[in-house]
């Protein structure tokens, strides 16, 4: 059979066929069988359009000089694959691509044809194309800078305990750095993925009561390794800094906690539904100069010290999010689709964001 009747096969089966419910949003503690292949597709879509600050929220680029319309939207698309060395044990490997979308735009006046403040945006223009700040003009993203790899995921998964109503498991993730940073040029760029290393611990527990409630947990710890990143140093909520202030800069990312919970009613054999909680907090980041020379030549073109740490402010991050699951599986697939809203952001700029995610999931004997 041609592969992409195998998949329009398996996604129709997956959204179809109707079994034992498990809530996806957080992730489970069961392993492929050994010697078999679970092979999932996960597509998760984040939009927001405003973001959460000290005091309340903000539409994204509220500091500058005019009003512009700015959504931004990102979408991973992974394969996973698991495969099963025994029945507890077993390794995979997550394979993302990323689409980016920024759309930006001026208010229109009745007409839909020119901006209603005419002038400001004609001032933003001016100032975006000086050479002062070199910025790119206002305009969604172009068609060629919307797919980029993400960051791959290696992982080996171990299901500790195993009984009728109670499971637990540890799962040992190491992210590589493939993914696409944001560009300092683009003032609403969007990362497909940090590019470097980060180590992370899973645990999860799922335990069921008569039969019909399932309340899924877990806790993910992540330990972030230094990278490179490139800046324009100033004040985090100044988005019109000046391209002499542009450097590369040793930047170690915080580490992150993030506790999941999951409970979920089987109806029936066929069919689940629940609600999802999830809170995530993460270190404050640290940028430094690579060199002295290299903070030297800042301070020249900008005829004034600045120090890199100025970029640390708001990068220490707390957020909640509220959602909800239902899931059907049937026999060899799965299928589920969940939804959440970030209701609570603190720290930096932390998006107000809604997450769309839909799960696919069958399991082969690949021999």
């Amino acid at each position: 059979m041609p592969p992409s009747r195998i998949w329009l096969r398996f996604a129709l089966a997956a959204l179809l066929t109707p079994a034992a419910a498990y809530a996806q949003a957080v992730p489970r503690t069961d392993t492929p069988r050994a010697g078999t292949l679970r092979v999932t597709f996960e597509p998760v879509i984040t939009t927001w359009d405003r973001e959460f600050i000290s005091d309340g929220e903000q539409r994204i680029g509220a500091s500058l000089p005019t009003t512009v319309f700015v959504r931004k939207e990102q979408r991973i698309t992974p394969l996973g694959l698991d495969f099963g060395i025994t029945h507890r044990v077993s390794i995979g490997a997550r394979f993302p691509l990323v689409r980016v979308h920024t759309r930006e735009s001026y208010p229109l006046d009745s007409t839909g044809e020119a901006p209603l403040d005419t002038a400001g945006a004609r001032r933003l223009d001016s100032l975006l194309a000086d050479p002062t700040y070199a910025f790119a003009p206002i305009q969604s993203t172009p068609r060629n800078l919307h797919y980029f790899a993400g960051d791959v995921e290696l992982t080996a998964k171990y299901r500790m305990i195993e009984s009728h109503s109670f499971a637990v498991s540890a799962e040992v993730l190491v992210r590589l750095p493939t993914g696409h940073q944001d560009s300092p040029n683009w003032l609403f760029d969007i990362s497909t993925g940090n590019h470097q290393t980060d180590y992370e611990l899973r645990i999860a527990q799922e335990l069921t009561l008569f039969n019909r409630l399932w309340l899924n947990g877990s806790v993910r710890l992540g330990r972030q390794l230094p990278g490179e990143r490139e800046r324009r140093i100033g004040p985090q909520d100044s988005l019109l800094l000046p391209l002499a202030s542009l450097a590369r800069l040793n930047w170690d990312p915080g580490d992150y906690a993030a506790f999941d919970l999951a409970p979920l009613y089987r109806f029936n054999r066929t069919f689940g539904a629940g609600f999802t909680v999830g809170y995530y907090t993460q270190a404050k980041d640290r940028y430094t100069y690579r060199s002295a020379q290299d903070s030297i030549d800042v301070e020249t073109r900008l005829g004034a010290p600045i120090s890199a740490s100025v970029l640390d402010a708001g990068t220490a991050w707390r957020w909640t999010r509220l959602g909800a699951a239902v899931t059907y599986v049937g026999p060899g697939v799965e299928g589920s689709f969940s939804i959440e809203q970030t209701v609570t952001g603190v720290g930096g700029l932390v998006p107000k964001a809604t997450v769309f995610r839909v799960v696919m999931r069958t399991a082969r004997w690949p021999f």
